[in-house]
């Protein structure tokens, strides 16, 4: 299993938390979502590589960064 840890610097509610939710939904290889609003935090635990993911988040224009793998 792995982590990925990414900072999102425009998600500050729960709405931008379903957003994103959204997004990533029905990606095979994210196992869970970790949530870490009050810090502009998410965590990814999934199962392989997938750069799938940092595409996606990129997509919303929330600025994403990945921060550690």
């Amino acid at each position: 299993m792995k982590k990925s840890k990414y900072h999102i610097s425009k998600m500050d509610c729960p709405s931008e938390e379903n957003m994103i939710r959204m997004k990533l939904e029905g990606l095979q290889t994210i196992k869970k979502l970790d949530f870490d609003i009050e810090n502009r935090n998410l965590t990814v635990y999934h199962s392989e590589e997938d750069k799938e993911i940092l595409s996606r988040l990129e997509s919303l224009n929330f600025g994403t960064i990945l921060t550690e793998t």
